[in-house]
């Protein structure tokens, strides 16, 4: 239902709210420790610790490999590691646990821009903006990409 919601927001600002009421989805774990370790991971990487934010999301993993947001939240650190081949494994597993996550998407489209790969990050891009037609950037980074994956017209 929010995904429909969301698919159909008029607004930014009715896209913000139901984009966060999914982000809460997502982050309900349903257990007491796996949200203590998330919010310890969390609090690393808004730190800037990634030792630790990676200690604490390989824990959340570890535990609870069915809750796809410890995979997204492990995938951004090693994202920013620049370890890609970790980031696009975490991702898998988000995708494949929650299809729908269009911030994994817009992830995976961002890591295989910067591979090179344009055509599967295009696809990445517009499955993204398919689930949320609000999402940040994303349109931008189309609108970028066409061009040189379609070619321009006549």
């Amino acid at each position: 239902m929010l995904f429909a919601q969301l698919k159909a927001a008029r607004s930014r600002a009715a896209a913000e709210g139901l984009e966060d009421a999914i982000r809460k989805v997502w982050m309900a774990s349903g257990s007491a420790s796996i949200g203590l370790l998330m919010s310890h991971g969390l609090e690393a990487l808004a730190a800037k610790d990634y030792d630790d934010a990676l200690y604490y999301f390989d824990e959340v993993v570890s535990l609870a490999p069915g809750y796809s947001e410890g995979w997204n939240k492990r995938s951004a650190v090693h994202f920013i590691l620049n370890d890609y081949s970790a980031a696009l494994a975490d991702l898998e597993h988000v995708l494949r646990l929650e299809p729908r996550h269009f911030e994994a998407l817009a992830g995976l489209a961002a890591i295989l821009e910067d591979l090179g790969d344009k055509k599967g990050a295009l696809d990445a891009y517009r499955r993204a903006l398919e689930l949320d037609p609000w999402l940040k950037g994303v349109p931008a980074r189309i609108k970028h990409l066409e061009p040189e994956v379609e070619g321009r017209g006549i």
